[in-house]
């Protein structure tokens, strides 16, 4: 079974020669640029000769993107078969709004995301992918969410699982995503059944 999160929406990008990218003041960090998305620039590509400008979701005036949602999903596919065996919305309207005010809706709208799902032998797929900063396990059969967190940044990363001691941990970094404008961090969190 595979299982993978993916946007359905528009999306532009342009590669930008790095001569062209140099003379726009676009640098990557280490070399004096800024850690924030330049407008209509995108990224600097350190070590390219590219930089790329980045429209991650063409937008209205209001910031939302021209599309109805969902906008992001994740989905189970039979290898064998390479049938579909479920498809579901993945995130929430909480965190996301017009004019970036949040909504504070707990609507599973399908944001957009970023980052990869952690499949567990015991069925789980934890994923963190979303802007609404949650970190979600879903039931591998169904696709059904069965458990959230809240994240204190945007979790655009793929989380890890380790053993110790005969207890299962599940471990993310959310550090957040220029583009995909969520709160930017630096914490290390690991989840756990309580003990015993």
């Amino acid at each position: 079974m595979l299982i993978a999160n993916y946007n359905d929406m528009p999306n532009y990008n342009q590669l930008i020669a790095r001569q062209k990218a140099d003379e726009m003041g676009f640098r990557p960090i280490d070399k004096g640029g800024s850690p924030k998305k330049v407008k209509d620039i995108g990224d600097p590509q350190a070590g390219s000769p590219y930089a790329i400008a980045v429209n991650a979701g063409w937008r209205l005036s209001t910031g939302l993107l021209c599309s109805k949602p969902p906008y992001g999903h994740i989905r189970a596919i039979d290898l064998k078969t390479g049938r579909t065996l479920w498809d579901e919305p993945l995130g929430s309207a909480e965190s996301n709004g017009p004019f970036g005010i949040p909504s504070m809706l707990p609507l599973t709208i399908g944001t957009p995301n970023n980052g990869g799902p952690l499949v567990t032998a015991g069925g789980l797929i934890f994923i963190a992918a979303t802007t609404d900063n949650k970190l979600r396990a879903i039931d591998i059969r169904s696709g059904k969410e069965v458990w959230q967190a809240d994240l204190p940044a945007g979790g655009q990363t793929t989380p890890m699982t380790y053993e110790v001691g005969g207890r299962q941990y599940v471990v993310i970094a959310p550090g957040g995503h220029h583009f995909m404008e969520t709160k930017v961090g630096d914490e290390v969190i690991a989840y756990a059944l309580p003990a015993g």
